[in-house]
C-alpha cells in the first residue's frame, strides 16, 4: 500500500504550477472565443442553437449556454467564466474557483460541439481534477489568508492525484495503441501529415525536406506513447522516470505545436504535465529558484496536507477537514472510477470485443469524460481538399474559399483542388473540417449558407451575397496526393439559395418551393429527411403547370401527368420507382393520341 502512495504522490508546488498553467490557458482560450464571438457563438453565427440541439436529439445533455438564446446572456456566461478563470490563476479560493470553471466549460463545448477538439476533452479533464487537488497550497492567495503555519509535507496523495496520473497514462497508452497500424510502422506518418500541408505550420513544411528525420520522430512518438505506462508509473526510480517521462512528452507537445495546428490540445497537455513534475526537478534551474516553503496556508488546505503527513489539529480544524476530505474523496473517486472505466471502455470497443451502450455513454457524457484519443491514428484521413463551389446568375462556377474558377460550364465536373485553404483562424479550419463528416452531417447547411455573409477564407475574398451565388456544391475528397488523382471529388452536400423550407438535422424536411433565378417558381412539394416523398408539381418557366404527381423516398411513384406550357395534357402513366410502368397515354399538337407499354422504363409495345 505503501509502494502505490509513494507513486502516485505529487509535488504541491507542482500542483501549484499546474493550477496557474492550467488556468492560463484557459484565460487565453477564453479570449479566443470572445474574439470570435460573432461568428461561432451568437445566436446569428455559423453554430446556432439548432445545430446543437439536432446534436445531442439522442443524448440529453446540460448546458447552461443553451438555456438562452441570447448574445447578452452569453457573454454574460463568458464574462463569469474569465472572473473564475483568473481566480484560478490567483489561486482565490482554488477549489471552488476550479469548480466552477469546469462546470462553465462543459457547458460551453457542449454549445458548440462541431468545435470540441480534444484539447477541450483535456482541459474539463484537468479542471475536474483541480477540484479535487489542494492547488492552492503555493503560488496563490489562498495561501496569505491565515496566519503562516510551520513546515508542513511538500506531497499529496489522494484519489484526485491517482486520476490525474491515470489520465495521462490512458490518453498516451490508447493515443499508441490507436496508432498501432501500417502508416506509423513503416515510419511515413509524420511526413504524411505534413506533406499536405492541410494542418501543417511552416516549420512543419520545412521538415518534409527531411523524411529521414520525420521517420525517426514517427518511431520516436508511438515508443514514448506506448511507453507512457512505465515512464509516468514506474515503481523503480519512480521520480527519474517520471522526470524523463515529463521531459520528454513536454518536447512532444511542444513539437505538435510548432508544426501543426492543433488549436489548444499542445497547450493544456503541456499545462496538466506541470502537475506531474517530480521534487527532483524542484532542485533544479529555473525551477528551484521559485518559493520552495508553505509561507501562509488556510485551515483547509493545511488539514488537507497534514493529514497526508500524520499531524494532528485541534478538533474543530480536524472535523472540518474530515468533512472536506469525505466530500474531496467521494467526488474524485467517482471522477476516477468513471474515467478509468471509460479507459477501459474505449480500449474494448476499439478492440471490437463490445459494442455501443448508450446508457454507459450518457452517463461518461455528463462528467465530459466523453474522451477519444484517436488523433493521427490514421494520417491520410487528415489529407482532404473540400471544394464550396457556387453559381452565380451569369451561369459562372467559383470556388469562394480560393476564388478561383472552377469550371467553364455545367456540363464539365471539377477537378480536386490541389492546395488547401488557408482559414483566418484555426477554428474555421476544424469547422470546416469537421463539417465534412457524417458525425456533423447537420452543420454543413448552417455553414454553407453563412458564406452569404462572410468568407473565412481570407479577408480580400468576397462572399456569396456579394458573387450573387445562387447555389453552392459542397465536395470534398480524401487521402494523400497519389489517391486523389486517381479519384473524383465527392458530392457531400447541396443548398439552394432560392429555395424556401425547412430543415431538420441538417436535411430538407417538410414542405417546400423552389424558384429559379428570375423569382418564377420552379416546384414545390414536400420532403422527408432529404428526399423527395409525397405531392410534388413542377412549373414552366412562364408558370403553367408542368407536371405533377408523387415521390417515394426520392422516386416518382404512382400516377404522374404533363402538360405543355399552355396548360394542355402531353403525357399520363405510372412511375414504380422511378421507372415507367404499364400503359401511358400521350397527347400531340395537332390533337392526336397514342398508348404506349412500358416495361422497366422501356416502351415495349
Amino acid at each position: 500500500m505503501n509502494e502505490l502512495k509513494r507513486i502516485f504522490t505529487l509535488d504541491l508546488r507542482s500542483i501549484a504550477l499546474m493550477r496557474i498553467a492550467v488556468a492560463g490557458v484557459l484565460i487565453g482560450d477564453l479570449i479566443d472565443r470572445i474574439l470570435q464571438f460573432k461568428h461561432f457563438y451568437s445566436i446569428d453565427g455559423v453554430i446556432p442553437f439548432a445545430s446543437a440541439e439536432d446534436y445531442y436529439a439522442n443524448m440529453a445533455t446540460w448546458s447552461f449556454h443553451l438555456l438562452l438564446e441570447n448574445d447578452t446572456y452569453q457573454l454574460v456566461l463568458f464574462s463569469v467564466h474569465l472572473i473564475l478563470a483568473i481566480g484560478l490563476l490567483l489561486g482565490f479560493k482554488s477549489r471552488l474557483a476550479a469548480a466552477g470553471c469546469w462546470l462553465l466549460f462543459g457547458s460551453l463545448i457542449a454549445r458548440a460541439p462541431v468545435l470540441l477538439t480534444g484539447g477541450d476533452m483535456l482541459m474539463a479533464s484537468m479542471l475536474f481534477w483541480l477540484i479535487w487537488l489542494p492547488s492552492g497550497c503555493f503560488f496563490s492567495l489562498d495561501s496569505r489568508r491565515d496566519p503562516p503555519v510551520s513546515s508542513v509535507s511538500k506531497t499529496h496523495c489522494s484519489l484526485a492525484t491517482v486520476g490525474l496520473l491515470m489520465q495521462f497514462v490512458v490518453m498516451y497508452t490508447l493515443t499508441g495503441i490507436y496508432k498501432w497500424n501500417p502508416e506509423w510502422h513503416d515510419g511515413t506518418a509524420l511526413f504524411v501529415i505534413m506533406d499536405d500541408h492541410a494542418l501543417t505550420k511552416p516549420l512543419g513544411i520545412w521538415l518534409t525536406n527531411f523524411p529521414n528525420i520525420l521517420t525517426l520522430l514517427t518511431y520516436s512518438t508511438l515508443v514514448l506513447e506506448l511507453a507512457a505506462p512505465v515512464l509516468l508509473l514506474s515503481p523503480v526510480a519512480t521520480e527519474r522516470f517520471r522526470s524523463v517521462g515529463v521531459i520528454a512528452f513536454f518536447g512532444l507537445h511542444l513539437g505538435i505545436f510548432l508544426t501543426m495546428e492543433v488549436l489548444g490540445f499542445s497547450p493544456i497537455s503541456i499545462a496538466g504535465l506541470l502537475g506531474l513534475t517530480p521534487a527532483i526537478l524542484w532542485e533544479r534551474k529555473p525551477l528551484k529558484w521559485l518559493p520552495s516553503r508553505v509561507d501562509t496556508l488556510s485551515p483547509s488546505v493545511e488539514n488537507d496536507i497534514t493529514q497526508q503527513a500524520g499531524v494532528n489539529m485541534a478538533p474543530r480544524i480536524a472535523s472540518h477537514g474530515r468533512l472536506a476530505k469525505v466530500l474531496s474523496e467521494v467526488g474524485a473517486g467517482a471522477g476516477l472510477v468513471c474515467m478509468l472505466f471509460f479507459a477501459s471502455w474505449q480500449m474494448l470497443l476499439h478492440a471490437e470485443i463490445v459494442q455501443m451502450n448508450q446508457r454507459i455513454n450518457w452517463a461518461v457524457h455528463q462528467l465530459r469524460m466523453d474522451q477519444t484519443w484517436t488523433m493521427f491514428h490514421i494520417p491520410s484521413q487528415l489529407c482532404y481538399r473540400y471544394l464550396l463551389e457556387g453559381r452565380d446568375s451569369n451561369g459562372d462556377f467559383v470556388d469562394l474559399l480560393r476564388g478561383n474558377k472552377t469550371r467553364e460550364s455545367v456540363d464539365d465536373r471539377p477537378g480536386i483542388p490541389e492546395d488547401p485553404i488557408r482559414f483566418e483562424s484555426s477554428r474555421w479550419l476544424l469547422l470546416y473540417r469537421q463539417m465534412g463528416t457524417t458525425q456533423y452531417f447537420n452543420q454543413q447547411l448552417h455553414t454553407i449558407r453563412y458564406l452569404q455573409v462572410h468568407n473565412p477564407a481570407a479577408a480580400d475574398l468576397p462572399t456569396a451575397t456579394d458573387l450573387d451565388i445562387k447555389e453552392i456544391v459542397f465536395h470534398g475528397a480524401a487521402g494523400i496526393r497519389e489517391i486523389r488523382n486517381l479519384s473524383n471529388l465527392v458530392l457531400l452536400s447541396h443548398v439552394d439559395f432560392r429555395a424556401k423550407g425547412e430543415y431538420y438535422g441538417g436535411q430538407s424536411h417538410g414542405n417546400w418551393e423552389h424558384y429559379r433565378d428570375n423569382g418564377s417558381l420552379d416546384s414545390k412539394g414536400t420532403y422527408d429527411y432529404g428526399l423527395r416523398h409525397g405531392r410534388w408539381r413542377f412549373y414552366h418557366p412562364n408558370g403553367q403547370l408542368a407536371s405533377e404527381g408523387n415521390f417515394d423516398l426520392g422516386h416518382e411513384h404512382g400516377l404522374w401527368t404533363m402538360y405543355d406550357d399552355q396548360g394542355n395534357r402531353t403525357a399520363h402513366g405510372e412511375f414504380v420507382d422511378g421507372q415507367k410502368e404499364g400503359t401511358w397515354t400521350f397527347w400531340y399538337d395537332n390533337g392526336g393520341m397514342s398508348t404506349g407499354y412500358f416495361k422497366d422504363d422501356e416502351l415495349v409495345n
